[in-house]
């Protein structure tokens, strides 16, 4: 009986799990959409952007890549506007100091990107 009653706690659990990953998706597509997308591309594609006057900047391709960084380089990336060597980015916002674009001046949490990043992994495989 013990068996029977540990697997019917296992199914109402991963009942209630499910819906709450689907939230958790939506509520990262969102955050993309709303904030990355405009530079990065609807699937992380990236493309070239007027920046300057003299000269187009690459905005960085986010699928295959950045997706796949360490957390902690990916949280210093978005929240510091910094590469993956630690360099400064002239036109990554600073999201740690602005806050989201949308909702405006919203903070990211730790949470938050690591939604982001699961999100940015469907957009396709890790590049080697």
């Amino acid at each position: 009986m013990k068996p029977l009653s540990f697997y019917a706690a296992l199914a109402i659990l991963a009942a209630g799990t499910v819906p709450a990953m689907a939230d958790d998706m939506q509520a990262a597509t969102d955050m993309y959409n709303d904030n990355c997308a405009i530079c990065h591309g609807n699937k992380g594609e990236g493309y070239p952007k007027e920046v300057v006057p003299d000269g187009a900047v690459r905005i960085k391709k986010l699928a295959g890549d950045s997706a796949y960084w360490d957390f902690g380089v990916f949280k210093t990336t978005v929240l510091d506007g910094k590469d993956d060597e630690g360099r400064s980015m002239r036109v990554m916002p600073v999201f740690g100091k602005t806050g989201l674009i949308e909702p405006p001046g919203q903070p990211l949490t730790e949470d938050d990107l690591k939604k982001i990043q699961v999100y940015m992994q469907t957009f396709g495989p890790k590049e080697e």
